[in-house]
């Protein structure tokens, strides 16, 4: 089924047959067995992921008249060098042809949101009747965003800012509330659990822990982001820049083009921004080199 990841249903059961259902409900049976000892437990939820499936219920308050298309849905890769372009994209896709079809993605996608989040506060209110709430931390997060047109792109494999930026919220014990502007990266996940259990950070660990930031949301525990694919993003405060593996760039300014609608890596004014990054990407993965050689 080559357009698979389009693919969407809307359920005539009340979604207890899903695996998000059971997960959650398989997460509720073991917190309800209250371990005597510590306890550490990764909850895996499928969707939002294709087929995008969920009871018809939760597609109701996304009817397609709803629906507004990003700001930067159309399609803008002529600046965009070939590596940086998504495989699954309205060139490619007869999807391109059918704007409402589009809007169709977007309601199904948020209509699997939705059910995912069901089942989150089922977890989290089985977790609040237990006798652990109070000594418990919970990590909610995921392994990457995903493209809905933006650009004209669809899916991941990808290193735009809608598929590198992905949710982190953290509920530790004796941390305030709030919210923060910090950069992290997924492998900072590792030392910060470790942190929160008091137990050592493996010298392995590539991580940084995010602690700090947990305790004063105005900390910041690094400068800068990478990910990825068909060659490395380094995301900044200010600057979002992708080097490829065939030395092709791109480089936004994110403050004043979130959308990353115009590749600024080939006009001049921006060449000491662009060699800056580039010097501080080399440092990253040549420190990357560096310890793999060491193991």
């Amino acid at each position: 089924m080559p357009h698979r990841m389009f693919v969407s249903v809307k359920g005539d059961a009340d979604g207890t047959e899903q695996p998000d259902y059971k997960s959650a409900s398989k997460a509720i049976e073991l917190l309800k067995q209250s371990p005597e000892r510590p306890f550490f437990l990764a909850v895996g939820l499928v969707r939002p992921h294709y087929p995008m499936v969920a009871p018809s219920e939760y597609f109701e308050p996304y009817g397609i008249e709803r629906i507004k298309m990003p700001a930067n849905w159309h399609d803008d890769t002529d600046d965009i060098p070939k590596l940086g372009i998504a495989k699954t994209n309205n060139r490619k896709n007869s999807i391109g042809k059918y704007p409402d079809n589009q809007k169709r993605m977007w309601a199904a996608y948020y209509a699997s949101v939705t059910f995912m989040d069901h089942q989150v506060g089922r977890i989290l209110d089985a977790l609040e009747d237990s006798p652990h709430r109070d000594q418990t931390a919970v990590i909610f997060t995921s392994d990457h965003g995903y493209h809905l047109g933006e650009h004209g792109f669809w899916q991941k494999s990808n290193l735009h800012e809608e598929v590198i930026r992905i949710p982190l919220l953290i509920d530790a014990p004796g941390m305030p509330s709030g919210q923060t502007d910090s950069l992290a990266e997924l492998v900072d996940l590792y030392p910060t659990i470790c942190d929160l259990v008091g137990v050592p950070v493996a010298a392995a660990a590539e991580g940084t822990s995010l602690m700090p930031v947990l305790a004063d949301s105005t900390a910041s525990v690094k400068s800068e982001a990478l990910s990825f694919q068909n060659g490395t993003s380094i995301r900044t405060d200010r600057w979002h820049m992708m080097r490829y593996n065939d030395d092709s760039e791109e480089l936004y300014d994110m403050h004043n083009d979130p959308g990353e609608t115009t590749n600024l890596a080939n006009q001049s004014q921006y060449a000491e921004v662009l060699k800056g990054l580039r010097e501080r990407l080399r440092e990253r993965t040549d420190h990357f080199t560096e310890r793999k050689t060491q193991r």
